[in-house]
């Protein structure tokens, strides 16, 4: 019968009866061992070119075409199959997605379930380890131990040596080796909000992780105290087992501690900063800094290359030292994130990481170059003096060619006094019967009867040039230039006034 006869599928020679894996195998087949019969080769050949155009649907196919094919098939070893379609398509992201928000909302709920119960176990914990205990096992229903053989994680059985231990947060039945101790204060932290201010409860380089932060159990006699009440065997070595006597201390499975432990690793990826990104932001705040001092530090040299006294000589140096100090610092850091991690042998930085470290190395380099190397020299007390000199004595010539301005107008305004008296007195008098018109100050403009007179008093100016001395000697003492030099100017413009005011009393009197 057929149905009996045993079907043969694959690439076979159908002169051995030989399965292939694929079809250049099959032809390599044929051309070593039954390379007799050039017939039988080019058959199985014609063979494999009809399956082809069945598969592609392509019978119709010009013979310029099949020419062209059979050329190049002779040409090369392997057969050419040519482009394979694309078959079907199938997304399995809302796949992904879906198993995965399942699964992490199976962690974090029982997670959140873990930190309730631990809130709940530190309020209002009693001192005493019996009312304790009874106090955990209210909040948290610890299972039955005479239904568990074995432990659960480890699958060892119990015995003397071997006792039955309660998770506090979970109530399991877990072995000594496979319990933890957490101390209250990590379980304080753990259950305290956390804000991005409070870091200490996260922070990787103040505190240990938890898995280094939970202690493991261990047997010792050290903290063995007397119990008031008459408890059973149990609950006598399980002080003695406790290192911590079970004041200081949780018990917990560590199952509980791996839920506890990632949520305290995630918690740290939300204020950890990279190194990388510590060392750049220490870096950019000195270049910050530099260019308000380089600033401050240009116009102190500009005042004092005048010959100005606005600022002093001393607090430039001590300027231009600070600046200095702000430029090996910022080369120093950039030369650490340059070298950033190449140490290290099983992670070096590779592709953009390192170039980015010697992007940010460069970046340093030119900052240095163009704002703190560019910075002039301060000259030298011996040439700031004969600044100083030199500008007293363009100051005296100024003042005197002012004066000499100020008097050739006072003359001009002398002769103009002597003329206006001389036509008044040579006016002809008004004549008695004519009327006089008198005009108020509405119908027309008239000179005022009372003239202003200056105040015969300075002192509120002295006054004021004091306090403005005052403040310039305050700022001068935290620093604040910027603030000096514009209390400098507010001061020469009232010793000016002064000035003019007291040369046109004296030329009155």
């Amino acid at each position: 019968m057929a149905c009996s006869e045993k079907v043969l599928e694959g690439f076979i020679c159908p002169i051995c009866m030989t399965e292939f894996k694929a079809p250049t195998q099959l032809t390599k087949h044929f051309k070593d061992f039954h390379n007799d019969d050039p017939e039988i080769l080019k058959s199985l050949k014609d063979l494999f070119g009809k399956a082809k155009k069945k598969i592609l649907k392509q019978d119709e196919i010009p013979e310029s075409f099949t020419t062209t094919v059979s050329s190049s098939r002779q040409r090369s070893p392997e057969l050419n199959w040519g482009p394979q379609e694309i078959g079907v398509i199938k997304s399995y992201t809302t796949y992904f997605k879906d198993i995965r928000n399942a699964r992490l909302e199976r962690y974090s709920i029982e997670t959140n379930k873990l930190l309730i119960r631990l809130d709940k176990l530190l309020n209002n914990l009693p001192t005493d380890p019996v009312d304790r205990k009874v106090h955990e096992r209210t909040i948290v229903p610890w299972i039955d131990e005479k239904d568990v053989k074995l432990c659960p994680n480890c699958a060892k059985s119990f015995h003397i040596a071997r006792r039955k231990h309660h998770c506090r947060l979970c109530g399991a039945v877990m072995c000594h080796n496979c319990t933890v101790f957490l101390s209250l204060q990590d379980a304080r932290k753990m259950t305290s909000p956390v804000t991005v201010q409070d870091e200490s409860a996260v922070s990787p380089t103040s505190e240990k992780p938890i898995s280094e932060r939970l202690v493991r159990a261990g047997i010792g006699f050290t903290k063995l105290a007397m119990s008031p009440s008459n408890d059973s065997l149990n609950s006598v070595l399980s002080l003695v087992n406790d290192p911590a006597a079970g004041d200081q201390h949780f018990r917990i499975c560590i199952h509980c501690a791996n839920l506890l432990d990632a949520r305290e690793k995630q918690k740290a990826k939300h204020f950890d900063k990279p190194i990388l990104c510590q060392f750049y932001e220490k870096m950019k705040g000195y270049m910050e800094e530099a260019s308000q001092h380089v600033k401050m530090y240009n116009k102190m040299w500009e005042s004092l290359s005048e010959g100005e006294t606005t600022y002093n000589l001393e607090d430039a140096q001590a300027l231009r030292v600070k600046i200095a100090k702000l430029g090996e610092n910022i080369d120093s850091i950039s030369k650490r994130i340059s070298v950033l991690g190449t140490k290290c042998v099983e992670n070096p930085p590779q592709g953009q990481e390192l170039r980015l470290h010697q992007m940010v190395r460069v970046s340093a380099m030119i900052f240095l170059k163009e704002e703190l190397l560019t910075i002039q020299a301060l000259p030298s007390e011996e040439r700031y003096t004969e600044l100083q000199k030199e500008r007293e004595k363009q100051l005296e010539a100024r003042i005197a060619y002012e004066r000499q301005l100020e008097e050739e107008q006072r003359e001009k305004l002398k002769d103009l006094r002597k003329r206006e008296t001389w036509n008044n007195e040579i006016r002809p008098s008004v004549k008695e019967n004519q009327p006089v018109v008198v005009l108020n100050q509405s119908q027309g403009w008239g000179p005022a009867n009372v003239t202003p007179k200056m105040p015969s008093s300075m002192d509120p100016i002295i006054e004021q040039m004091s306090n403005l001395q005052a403040y310039i000697k305050q700022a001068k003492d935290d620093c604040r230039y910027d603030e000096v030099a514009t209390l400098e100017n507010n001061l020469r413009e009232l010793q000016s006034l002064y000035f003019t005011m007291n040369e046109s009393n004296n030329s009155d009197g």
